[in-house]
């Protein structure tokens, strides 16, 4: 479905219905609030930055901008960090209003999307900085923090938290080992 600049996939509303089905502690409206706020982080970085949205799609994976960049890889990595930004600053300002809740939700997304994985904005901002280059460095940092983000998710589930953890480490593992692969195959 497309409305103007917003695009939503099939995906987005399954994963959004199973987790509002799943959701019994009502935090789920808090953890979509974090995500629009660190989206306008991005937003609003972009606009002052000179950059361009096209559109915004929500998938079953996170929110994609698709947006014409602005000049200069410095610039480019501000959008990409301006995400985490948006989100620590909404940490900062729960938690002094008492929001704890909704703090823990906004410092999670932050941080797990400073991981330096593409594509996360951590390792978007790292490809920025790096001017494209680096590439099997980089791939090797991702494939790293895919491999903690495994262990991580084993021992979040032995812990009877479940196995979301270890699906997105998987996931984005994956993504990493073939970069690694495409950027060893490239040299």
């Amino acid at each position: 479905m497309t409305r103007g600049r917003v695009e939503v996939r099939d995906g987005f509303i399954v994963l959004l219905a199973a987790l509002w089905c799943a959701d019994r502690t009502n935090v789920l409206p808090l953890v979509l609030l974090a995500a629009a706020v660190h989206e306008g982080g991005h937003l609003l970085v972009l606009r002052l930055s000179g950059g361009r949205l096209h559109r915004l799609t929500l998938t079953c994976c996170g929110a994609v901008l698709h947006c014409a960049l602005p000049e200069g890889r410095f610039a480019r990595a501000a959008v990409c960090l301006a995400g985490p930004a948006a989100s620590f600053a909404l940490t900062a300002l729960a938690g002094a209003c008492g929001w704890y809740r909704l703090a823990g939700a906004s410092v999670l997304l932050g941080a797990f999307n400073l991981l330096p994985m593409p594509p996360l904005d951590g390792g978007m901002a790292l490809a920025h900085f790096c001017a494209g280059g680096a590439a099997t460095g980089r791939a090797a940092l991702a494939l790293l923090s895919a491999a903690a983000l495994l262990l991580g998710g084993f021992r979040l589930m032995q812990a009877g938290g479940g196995c979301w953890l270890l699906l997105i480490g998987t996931l984005i593992g994956a993504k990493s080992a073939k970069n690694l692969a495409n950027s060893v195959n490239m040299m």
